[in-house]
């Protein structure tokens, strides 16, 4: 049984992520005179990657592509 505090703190870590995640993307924006499709095509391929390591399993595919995409555009972002 999940008490009120974790709940709440199960919501502030989402917070964080998108937080996060949205740092990340608002500075590849900015910087951005990049291919967008070559891009979004890496981080698609990442993203599979990262379902292909968790076995497959259903139900993560959001945070793949957060996760394929955060490692994407900051790899962009350090070139």
């Amino acid at each position: 049984m999940k008490t009120r505090q974790s709940g709440a703190s199960e919501k502030a870590q989402k917070t964080e992520t998108q937080i996060k995640h949205e740092a990340v993307v608002a500075e590849a924006v900015q910087g951005a005179a990049a291919d967008s499709n070559g891009v979004r095509d890496r981080i698609a391929a990442r993203a599979y990657a990262l379902y292909e390591e968790r076995g497959y399993r259903q139900g993560g595919d959001l945070q793949d592509w957060l996760d394929a995409e955060q490692e994407i555009l900051s790899r962009q972002l350090a070139v």
